[in-house]
């Protein structure tokens, strides 16, 4: 549908903040009928200006012109560029209601199947606030956002900026210092622009980082051939960097002999060091992971026999095997499979995996009966999967959603196939953005 322009200024009240950050606005017109709009920056309580309505995929949109009565929950954002960067959607709202409309997303996504038996674990404000259990050299005093990508633009004087793109937009943004990502990360961010602005070979396109437990991944990523780099003298002190990378003819090291860099990942004896490669996935915030990790080991606790879908390297069930539980996986991604194969056989655990396309047609007789099923699947949720509880049988699920609308698809699909949630847990791994983590608890 195209967009539907309107050319005169409106007022409206904000109500509340929708999953992805943007809030609803309730038109105050007395003349016209009241419509309701989606608005950015908008927070709840604010009386608004508005410009710019259109119409997209069906839902009406508006632009903030200006605020003419502020709500009490607003706030000066800790971002100069938060009004054009397109990561951070929460930053004009109060931190103190960060944890409580989160929560409500989680809830009103689970809200057909929640019974009284339910157990309920909102979001609490201190889940927020960095990790002080790791070690001083991986702290995140600045943030905690450990996995990201930066585009790389040019602006006054030539300029290297190495950033986030505006909302909606390939502009890259400028900012002095980027709040929300750890202070190592940051630290490294200005070290690259500076190093990129008097590069006399071709940018990058992209930077992809990842902060482990004992280093950095640092990915250059180029859309033709890779020139000639020096950037392996780019260090941190106290904290192994290792470059690569990344054009048509794959990825490959920059600086050797190559770090072997791990995530420490707790269990219910002594943690363990998952080797992690630069294209392995790993949870966007340390603290947030350990702590999904560990409810898993409490859910888990006295089971044997695990299956663990949409595995991924075996963030969540290699720390199950370690606490003496025996494993068996599965996913789409061959390097994901062979990379958790790998960690299991150097850490010697009871834990297998295998490469399934488990969105299409896939045997499942090797997954049959497991005391727990864990389902942690990408943005666009696991309903294939969940129709398949009467031929899979587990005694317990737990699913793990980072979309609360296929979490919600997925749970009534759960409910339908005669499982009931025993728990529900909300997580905030990306503070100040629009997302939200799930974890549900279903049985029999």
């Amino acid at each position: 549908m195209p967009d539907l322009p309107v050319s005169n200024l409106f007022t409206g009240t904000a109500t509340h903040v929708m999953p992805g950050g943007e809030a609803l606005v309730h038109t105050n017109s007395l003349i016209e009928t009241r419509k309701t709009y989606l608005v950015r920056q908008a927070v709840p309580g604010d009386t608004l200006l508005l410009s710019a309505a259109h119409s997209r995929r069906g839902t009406l949109k508006a632009s903030l012109e200006k605020i003419e009565i502020a709500s009490d929950k607003r706030v000066q954002a800790i971002c100069s560029a938060a009004d054009q960067c397109g990561g951070c959607a929460l930053q004009y709202l109060h931190t103190d209601q960060h944890s409580q409309i989160k929560s409500e997303w989680v809830l009103h996504a689970f809200k057909s199947v929640i019974s009284e038996n339910t157990q309920w674990l909102p979001i609490q404000f201190d889940e927020m606030q960095p990790d002080k259990t790791q070690p001083t050299d991986i702290q995140t005093e600045s943030g905690q956002r450990r996995r990201l990508r930066w585009h790389v633009g040019r602006h006054a004087c030539q300029q290297v900026t190495l950033g986030f793109r505006a909302y909606q937009s390939h502009d890259v943004i400028e900012v002095d210092v980027c709040r929300v990502i750890t202070s190592p990360l940051e630290a490294l961010r200005q070290s690259l622009q500076a190093y990129l602005t008097t590069c006399e070979t071709t940018l990058p396109e992209s930077v992809y980082a990842v902060q482990l437990s004992d280093g950095i991944h640092v990915v250059l990523e180029y859309i033709k051939n890779a020139p000639p780099h020096t950037i392996a003298s780019i260090t941190l002190k106290g904290l192994p960097v290792q470059y690569w990378c990344r054009d048509k003819q794959g990825l490959k090291p920059l600086n050797k002999p190559v770090h072997q860099l791990h995530d420490c990942l707790p269990t219910n004896e002594e943690d363990i060091l998952v080797r992690i490669g630069p294209d392995d996935f790993v949870q966007g915030q340390m603290s947030g992971n350990r702590m999904m990790i560990q409810q898993i080991l409490a859910w888990c606790k006295g089971s044997i026999h695990i299956v663990d879908l949409f595995s991924g390297v075996g963030n969540l069930s290699l720390p199950l095997a370690a606490s003496g539980m025996r494993i068996l996986g599965a996913e789409i991604h061959e390097a994901s499979v062979r990379a958790s194969n790998a960690n299991a056989k150097r850490l010697a655990l009871q834990a297998s995996y295998q490469q399934a396309d488990l969105f299409g047609d896939f045997d499942v007789s090797n997954f049959v009966g497991a005391d727990v099923l864990i389902i942690d699947p990408p943005r666009k949720g696991a309903k294939k999967i969940c129709t398949l509880m009467n031929h899979l049988l587990p005694h317990k699920v737990i699913l793990v959603h980072c979309d609360v609308a296929s979490a919600g698809r997925d749970a009534v699909e759960m409910q339908r196939q005669g499982y009931g949630l025993r728990a529900l847990r909300a997580l905030d791994l990306f503070p100040y953005s629009g997302h939200v983590e799930s974890m549900s608890l279903w049985a029999r």
